[in-house]
């Protein structure tokens, strides 16, 4: 029986970019929301005051903050996931996302549908199956081409 395993879990570099992009921003918003000394009109209707753009300015840099949080998070998984995509001739099996411990099996007779969507570059493979659904996105494989070879893999052996 053939089978093929590739790692699949977050990339370190768009981990770390997202924990200095954000922040860097958080940063920027907190020093501006430390400073700040007028109020805010957003798009012509929405006024603020003092206080009420101060408040605002923090609510921006708390969730940008948490977005490098979550970076730190990628970070973690990315230097300590063991999680790999496994493709055979009967099955495949992949954590259920690319951060989950969760291990995913989908028999190729169970498959019922499969769709891809692409958005901004990334592109999800979903397969619909008798006890759920299993996504496969491309940026959790390590290239491109694994995740072409992947998808052309589980296309040749689904009957749907």
């Amino acid at each position: 029986m053939m089978e093929e395993r590739y790692p699949y879990k977050p990339k370190l570099l768009a981990a770390i970019v997202t924990v200095v992009f954000f922040g860097v921003l958080a940063g920027f918003m907190g020093f501006f929301s430390l400073d700040n000394d007028r109020g805010l009109v957003l798009n012509g209707s929405i006024h603020f005051s003092r206080m009420g753009a101060t408040i605002f300015y923090w609510v921006i840099t708390f969730v940008l903050a948490a977005f490098s949080v979550l970076g730190l998070l990628l970070i973690f998984k990315s230097l300590t996931s063991k999680g790999e995509l496994i493709i055979t001739d009967q099955y495949v099996r992949a954590p259920k996302s690319g951060i989950s411990k969760k291990i995913i099996t989908v028999p190729f007779n169970d498959v019922e549908k499969v769709s891809v969507q692409e958005v901004k570059g990334t592109v999800f493979f979903k397969i619909i199956h008798r006890k759920g659904k299993l996504t496969i996105v491309s940026s959790v494989l390590p290239k491109r081409e694994d995740f072409e070879h992947v998808k052309k893999h589980i296309l040749a052996h689904v009957r749907c």
